[in-house]
């Protein structure tokens, strides 16, 4: 029974090593793979606008409070709640507010941009046809929103259509840009 004790503690250790490596890996995959939620730091992405140019969000960080919504064009609560975005626009983009409207319509993007002209929308469309910032942010379905503070966390999350001019969301606008 003596003999089997350095070979207990051995096995013992290589367990221990190896469940530290892998405990190791996986904290290091998921510091790679940021949560898309409330009080963490929003999952960086890049993507074009409508004007061809590339738009990424961390360019933002430490400059302007985000709000970051998931749309399509073919989504009839989205053309609601996009009239009140752009009013919201207009009275917070002077104090620090910007809007990343992220479109997932896999057509072409002049379906996009006139759907942007029709309802007057002012603020940058982004193309995912591909949806693959959608995915990213573990979404399944559109109007999504992720209010984003000044340093790019996330502060709120809303799954559906939001009207962003009601007294609720004007006091969430105000919070992100203090």
């Amino acid at each position: 029974m003596r003999n089997s004790h350095p070979q207990m503690l051995s096995l013992v250790l290589l367990v221990l090593v190896t469940v530290s490596l892998g405990a190791a890996t996986w904290r290091e995959a998921r510091a790679q793979d940021p949560r898309p939620e409330v009080g963490h730091p929003a999952p960086d992405f890049t993507l074009p606008t409508l004007d061809g140019k590339m738009a990424r969000l961390s360019a933002f960080r430490g400059k302007k409070a985000v709000l970051i919504n998931f749309w399509a064009t073919w989504c009839a609560p989205c053309r609601l709640e996009m009239p009140t975005m752009e009013k919201a626009y207009q009275k917070c983009k002077g104090k620090g507010l910007e809007i990343l409207a992220v479109s997932v319509d896999a057509g072409p993007k002049s379906a996009v941009k006139n759907f942007m002209d029709e309802l007057g929308l002012t603020f940058p469309a982004l193309l995912d046809p591909e949806m693959k910032v959608l995915q990213l942010y573990r979404l399944f379905a559109v109007p999504a929103s992720f209010l984003l503070d000044k340093q790019g966390v996330i502060r709120f999350k809303e799954l559906g259509y939001r009207d962003w001019t009601d007294p609720e969301s004007t006091k969430l606008l105000q919070q992100v840009l203090r």
